[in-house]
């Protein structure tokens, strides 16, 4: 793979440490944090609401328009009310993050136990029981976890995924230099 080949690395880079920077943010300000996923997603519902009235009027006959029409108000108004009330729906957000992980961990925990030959079987048997252990931690919190949990889950992911990219970038940043040199040092003659 020659230099040229590479992705360039300047927008990688920036995207990282932005990206970073937003997670230690939502880290250090988790309520701040949640309420803005909760505003983002309050306005996704909102659009998909509009869009789904906008469908039920276009339906040609009253069987076609009601369902799309009703389903279209409901998440609209479902959308104004979280919107009204971004707390609300923090709280409620995080009940589905909480029932998510306990989901999530119970089957792992179940699934590592099919994989009990193999070596990495206990790797998936800790992990169900952190994404259990973390479930119910925001269960038993409910509702001051809304407060915290989806502004540090965020922030976590948001860092994490900013780290990745500052690594990949420095990595395909090294591979360059490294094609670069290694192209230039060679002797003539020499392929």
């Amino acid at each position: 793979m020659n230099g040229n080949e590479l992705p360039r690395t300047g927008h990688l880079l920036v995207t990282g440490i932005v990206s970073s920077l937003l997670g230690i943010i939502a880290i250090a300000t988790p309520a701040l944090a949640g309420k803005a996923v909760v505003i983002v997603i309050g306005a996704a519902l909102l659009c998909a609401g509009i869009v789904q009235i906008v469908q039920g009027f276009r339906a040609d006959s009253w069987s076609a328009k009601l369902p799309p029409f009703v389903l279209g108000v409901l998440t609209g108004l479902f959308a104004l009310a979280v919107l009204a009330h971004p707390l609300l729906g923090l709280k409620f957000l995080t009940l589905l993050l909480a029932a998510y992980f306990i989901v999530m961990g119970v089957s792992k925990i179940v699934a590592s136990f099919s994989f009990r030959a193999d070596s990495g079987w206990l790797l998936m048997l800790g992990s169900g029981l952190v994404s259990l252990l973390l479930g119910g931690l925001i269960w038993m919190q409910w509702p001051l976890s809304g407060m915290w949990a989806v502004g540090v889950l965020v922030g976590v992911d948001l860092l994490i995924s900013g780290i990745s990219m500052i690594a990949l970038a420095t990595t395909i940043h090294h591979h360059r230099g490294v094609a670069a040199g290694g192209s230039m040092g060679m002797p003539h003659g020499t392929a």
